[in-house]
């Protein structure tokens, strides 16, 4: 039997369900798979072992969060290309395929990233493609201009509204929902960056980090994924999801962003949260304002 050109690999947290649908197609590939299981306490690793035994299973005995499961499932692979997943993505062999062929396609290709579906049917444009947060699209998000002027430029190029998903493309950051790696390119930038976690923001770092080495990336427009998004976010609440978010956006901004940006995005910050805070005493919304506030003190933190 040939060498599989390419390991599958699933990075879960107490997400059973959704790694129940996503295994069987993913086995359906013929190609290796392996479950990074962070600590979960709702069965996963027992599922596993039970239902998909020939599911390589990597039980964590804390959580890694997601970069350290991306790199604890790439060092049981040993195929020249890797498929990182989340367990609420449904693949298909023809869709690997066609990242693979555009992975194969020239030397200096690092990563290849596919188009989102919904469950709804509907590509999720602004999940699949994107480009590098900037001090502006940063601002629309901390001050809420992106959601009272939809159509501000900042957070319409950071969206990527210019692009035409429907033609394949360099890119800048796809989504690493489902993101294909060359082995090499993933060693030479050693892997990701375990200090973004649980999880956030490493996706972007690890793409920042291939893109200043020359490596490119690529999106393939009818490689087609299934997702359904948000699993994380929902299973930590307001309280912990903020904390978190903004932690390693203030992480990400000390190792990549402009001097203008480590100056700023401290009291942008600080503004932010005491306006989200505000609206949501106002909406009869008492604990996401205490969620907002226990953001603040990260503001004052060295990085």
């Amino acid at each position: 039997m040939p060498h599989a050109p390419v390991t599958l690999v699933f990075v879960t947290w107490n997400a059973r369900p959704h790694l129940a649908h996503a295994l069987p197609p993913a086995l359906a590939t013929g190609w290796p798979v392996v479950v990074v299981d962070n600590a979960s306490l709702d069965g996963t690793n027992e599922y596993v072992r039970l239902r998909a035994p020939q599911v390589g299973l990597v039980a964590a005995d804390r959580n890694l969060g997601f970069a350290g499961g991306v790199n604890a499932g790439v060092h049981e692979t040993d195929t020249p290309w890797v498929l990182i997943l989340n367990p609420d993505i449904l693949v298909s062999r023809e869709a690997i395929e066609r990242l693979l062929a555009a992975g194969e396609s020239a030397d200096d290709v690092g990563a290849v990233g596919a188009q989102l579906i919904g469950p709804d049917g509907i590509p999720q444009d602004s999940y699949s493609l994107r480009r590098f947060p900037t001090l502006g699209s940063m601002a629309a998000e901390l001050l809420l201009w992106h959601q009272v002027w939809r159509g501000n430029p900042a957070t319409a190029r950071y969206l990527g509204a210019d692009l035409d998903r429907r033609q394949d493309q360099d890119a800048e950051q796809p989504a690493a929902a489902c993101l294909l790696i060359r082995r090499r390119a993933f060693d030479a930038v050693h892997g990701f960056d375990t200090g973004f976690h649980p999880a956030w923001f490493e996706d972007v770092d690890f793409c920042q980090r291939l893109r200043a080495q020359g490596w490119r990336i690529r999106y393939v427009a009818d490689a087609h994924v299934r997702h359904e998004g948000g699993v994380a976010m929902r299973s930590l609440g307001l309280g912990s999801f903020s904390a978190i978010w903004y932690r390693n956006l203030l992480r990400y901004v000390g190792k990549h962003g402009t001097t203008a940006m480590r100056m700023l995005i401290r009291p942008l910050l600080v503004v932010g949260m005491l306006l989200r805070a505000v609206i949501s005493v106002l909406r009869a919304r008492p604990a996401d304002a205490r969620a907002y506030l226990r953001v603040i003190p990260l503001a004052f933190k060295s990085a």
